[in-house]
């Protein structure tokens, strides 16, 4: 549920693709196993296969301090667990926009 929203899906897939829309499936968020989502970009390639998520527990990183105090021990902690979530991304169809290229005005064919 971290990344369900069009914020989220485009830091899992990066700056080279642009998120088109959320499928309606998908707003429904009736079940978390599948999110699914319309996307454009130059180059299949640019689509990640994977994406690791790592949560930290509500309230890490946060640190009390008295006003006037300075703790004369300046150690830093150890890092907090982290609860980490694979996601594989599918492609499931590719829609190839690309205009064909002109044919040859030699060639018999009719470029068709």
């Amino acid at each position: 549920m971290h990344y369900w929203s069009m914020e989220g899906v485009e830091e899992i897939l990066g700056r080279r693709v642009r998120v088109d829309r959320l499928d309606g499936r998908t707003l429904e968020r009736g079940h978390t196993k599948t999110f699914a989502c319309w996307v454009w970009t130059n180059d299949i390639a640019n689509i990640p296969s994977k994406h690791t998520l790592g949560v930290l527990p509500r309230g890490v990183g946060r640190v009390e301090e008295m006003e006037g105090f300075s703790p004369p021990d300046r150690r830093v902690a150890p890092p907090p667990a982290t609860a980490d979530y694979s996601i594989l991304i599918h492609v499931d169809r590719v829609e190839d926009w690309t205009p064909p290229s002109p044919r040859s005005s030699h060639l018999d064919q009719s470029g068709l």
